[in-house]
């Protein structure tokens, strides 16, 4: 079974060794060895530094955005909607191989749905240009009181958007957060790399169906075997599994519309 990981952190001296040769320590091997065979990257930079000089630094290694199989996301913040001509960002950014965008509003310090990221959502959605964002940033108080009506609000006024929902192992046994979106938003979508327990890939796909759960590994938090490995083992039929490990993050992509 071929993977599409969509959920992949790293950091520069991981970028920059681009060698796929037999080593267990280099990242790019490892990819291999677990039949992950196309990547979404997001620069930790992006994250734990700034959001844009992490951005431009992940495209600007030549080999990387030319690969077939390697793709980017750009971490944004709603200060690229005025230091942008947003429209004019986000065909650049597809233009060197970014494919989705990750926003961390807890972890920026700014509202899910800020004035300009209300007009960031809706640019997004006219392209079908995939969100994809941690359910943990929405912990607005620190002590897991998730902010559900915010996210019902970003998927209610944008149902044309796309927006893949990372979780932890903690968050996902809350089906109470998730069932109810996903009986009323079909924009939504779940990230599995927090689907660990006991028959829970199973619960959601015989409840939802597989269509709208996509593979991510949570890379570095989680090593990238744990996830093929829970995927493959999964009990569920065989275009299930296909669907969850590649196809339907391979269809979302294909519906973009630049």
């Amino acid at each position: 079974m071929e993977f599409f990981d969509i959920n992949c952190l790293v950091r520069r001296e991981i970028i920059e060794k681009k060698s796929v040769e037999d080593n267990t320590e280099d990242f790019f091997s490892l990819l291999l060895k677990n039949n992950i065979k196309k990547s979404v990257l997001t620069n930790a930079l992006s994250f734990t530094y700034d959001w844009n000089i992490g951005n431009n630094d992940l495209i600007s290694h030549e080999d990387l955005r030319e690969s077939k199989n390697i793709f980017f996301s750009f971490v944004l913040t709603p200060d690229v909607y005025h230091q942008f001509v947003f429209s004019d960002y986000i065909k650049n950014a597809y233009k060197n191989n970014v494919r989705i965008f990750r926003i961390f509003p807890k972890s920026h310090l700014f509202y899910l749905n800020d004035y300009y990221m209300r007009k960031i959502y809706n640019e997004m959605a006219g392209v079908n240009f995939p969100l994809m964002i941690d359910l943990k940033e929405l912990d607005i108080t620190g002590n897991k009181f998730f902010a559900i009506d915010d996210l019902k609000i970003l998927l209610g006024e944008n149902r044309k958007l796309p927006v893949i929902l990372e979780t932890s192992l903690k968050q996902c046994m809350f089906n109470r957060f998730y069932f109810p979106l996903m009986e009323e938003f079909e924009n939504l979508y779940l990230e599995v790399s927090g689907m660990l327990l006991m028959d829970q890939i199973e619960h959601y796909v015989k409840k939802f169906s597989s269509e709208r759960l996509i593979f991510g590994s949570n890379f570095p938090n989680s090593g990238l075997e744990v996830n093929t490995s829970r995927i493959e083992s999964a009990d569920i039929d065989k275009d299930s599994k296909a669907n969850i490990a590649g196809e339907n993050i391979s269809r979302l992509l294909g519906k973009i519309n630049l």
